[in-house]
């Protein structure tokens, strides 16, 4: 969802709240040792665009038909995920609204957030040969409701859809190049900065600056290229902040990431948009930096650090905007069966440009990742992540615009198949 779908929403809630009363690349991955920060696709010690070597459940399903190896042989891999969850708000607010969150933003109420379902055929460039892939990804649940982009199912969104919905996230072509160390040309709808698939994190709940300060979906052409096993870059065009198959104002904006793997425990991503996303407005640009910073400080400890910075300039007569923050994050591996997390953000919204106040807000959360069956080859695909998170404002911004804090407990389940 873009800044304007992120501002339109918050205006509106604030609206129906106020005169009725009624009513987020990635941040770190589950896996302490394979944390993904929210600028960066793959964890870091990956293989960039290797074979998917991973055998999911669905795909042992598939080897006792025979189906499994052939599309194995053909380096075609189908995969998904089932998530649900629970929220509680000790304050109680008003609509069960919790302000300022993203997915998790519904007090008392259980959630099947996500069912996905990827086809994928993912490009190796290590062959040096012409190679064609390729990714759909289909996705229904709550979460559909927040990522919809221009021109595809627009009748559906957070007030006037139902709350179940159906999403197409990813949809592109890819082709390996047989140029230098291997060129990827992506073309379609595809996630860039942030993922939405809840392997991204240690936590359900997600930062302020995941569902305020960076878009969701992109569609446009960008070229990927390793220049070493430690330094690879990424760059292209899109239509826009959540535009496919409309575009708001008929011109691109540029983007790009620099990835450096300093070693297999340390790792540092820059990425960046800019070009026009203001509705009929071509020529005031809105620009955004993200740099994140992983660590592994021993096989069991990971630190990382996020932060981002975003500038829209205005037509004349009106506030340029800023928005801008930084985040924290811990990861210590207690047991193949539990991992503990802790996460910590300050962000500044200036104009009010992304949050509908111009406010500085603060969190902290605590959370759990349960490993049930971590020696099953089945079982070790669920997890379940039970989260402890209080947010402050300096603004009163929570429960209706009255309270100026909030407190919530949290519990998601999901399974990879």
């Amino acid at each position: 969802m873009s800044i304007r779908h992120c501002r339109t929403a918050a205006l509106a809630i604030a609206t129906l709240l106020t005169f009725s009363f009624q009513a987020r690349a990635d941040e770190p991955a589950t896996n302490a040792s394979a944390i993904q920060p929210h600028a960066s696709e793959l964890a870091p010690g990956t293989v960039p665009n290797a074979p998917n070597a991973a055998r999911q459940p669905l795909m042992l399903m598939l080897d006792r038909t025979g189906l499994g190896s052939s599309l194995e042989a053909a380096r075609i891999n189908i995969f998904g995920h089932i998530e649900g969850s629970y929220t509680w708000n000790f304050d109680n607010p008003a609509q069960n609204l919790n302000l300022g969150r993203e997915f998790d933003i519904e007090h008392n109420k259980g959630l099947v957030n996500q069912i996905d379902l990827n086809v994928e055929r993912q490009v190796d460039l290590t062959s040096k040969t012409f190679d064609v892939g390729g990714r759909i990804e289909m996705l229904y649940g709550t979460d559909a409701r927040f990522i919809h982009s221009s021109g595809m199912f627009d009748d559906d969104d957070f007030f006037h859809g139902p709350e179940y919905q159906f999403d197409i996230p990813q949809l592109y072509v890819d082709l390996g190049l047989p140029v230098g160390n291997g060129l990827r040309i992506r073309a379609g709808k595809f996630l860039f900065f942030k993922q939405i698939d809840p392997n991204s994190s240690v936590f359900y709940s997600h930062s302020f600056s995941f569902g305020s300060a960076l878009p969701f979906t992109l569609t446009g052409v960008t070229g990927y290229y390793p220049i070493s096993d430690q330094l690879n870059v990424e760059a292209g065009i899109s239509r826009g902040w959540g535009q496919s198959l409309k575009d708001n104002n008929g011109s691109p904006d540029a983007l790009g990431r620099v990835r450096y793997i300093i070693n297999n425990r340390t790792d540092i991503t820059l990425a960046a948009i800019i070009g026009p996303e203001l509705d009929h407005d071509n020529s005031h640009y809105r620009s955004v930096f993200d740099f994140t910073f992983y660590h592994a400080l021993t096989d069991q400890f990971t630190i990382m650090a996020d932060a981002v910075y975003g500038y829209q300039a205005e037509p004349a007569g009106k506030t340029a905007a800023m928005w801008y923050g930084a985040s924290g994050y811990a990861v210590y591996q207690l047991s193949d069966y539990l991992a503990l997390a802790g996460r910590v953000e300050w962000y500044r919204d200036e104009e009010g440009f992304t949050t509908a106040q111009s406010q500085n807000l603060f969190e902290g959360t605590i959370g759990l990742t349960i490993t049930p069956f971590p020696h099953d080859s089945v079982g070790r695909n669920l997890r379940i992540r039970p989260e402890l998170r209080y947010d402050y404002s300096t603004r009163a911004y929570f429960d209706a615009f009255s309270r100026h804090d909030q407190t919530t407990a949290a519990i998601d389940a999901y399974f990879d198949f």
